[in-house]
């Protein structure tokens, strides 16, 4: 006499595609360009990962936006900052061509970084680190992505409005 158990379970198959995975470079312009000293174009390198069973979508990018005051190295100037941002949102449309995302970004920027003159040379005193002081940074970005191969995209914080340009993997 033998006895078989059997125990299963029903699965969508949305729910067993695997994330999907966005990387996005994004450039454009400040948003206060004609009060700002430092003229460098505002860029942004990051990723997104994309959940198909929930609609998440998480993320992290890079960005040089706004401006800070950078007293390091002998010198006084003003120059662009870079912000360290999380993002989290979700899908808001999708069929089997297009996919479209809508996420808050959250993080933080430069503003200061400071710290006592080298005498020989160094970026600091005693090649110590540089203070850093950084404010808050805030925005959107919203992202299209066709089929399974490119993405575009906008990206907008409180420093700069960038188009965004991704590929899918």
């Amino acid at each position: 006499m033998s006895l078989a158990v059997s125990c299963g379970s029903v699965v969508s198959a949305d729910a067993q595609e695997a994330a999907k995975f966005l990387l996005y470079a994004g450039a454009g312009q400040a948003i206060d360009s004609e009060n700002l000293t430092d003229d460098n174009i505002p860029y942004a390198i990051g990723g997104l990962v994309m959940s198909p069973a929930s609609g998440l979508v998480l993320g992290a990018d890079i960005a040089g936006e706004g401006e800070m005051f950078d007293s390091t190295g002998g010198g006084n100037r003003i120059r662009q900052a870079l912000s360290y941002n999380l993002l989290i949102g979700g899908n808001v449309y999708d069929d089997q061509s297009i996919r479209a995302d809508a996420m808050l970004l959250l993080g933080a920027r430069e503003s200061v970084s400071d710290c006592p003159d080298s005498y020989l040379g160094f970026q600091c005193y005693a090649d110590t680190d540089p203070d850093t002081q950084y404010d808050f940074n805030y925005g959107a970005m919203f992202a299209v992505t066709f089929g399974e191969a490119a993405s575009l995209g906008v990206r907008m914080t409180g420093e700069s409005a960038q188009l965004t340009l991704g590929f899918m993997f």
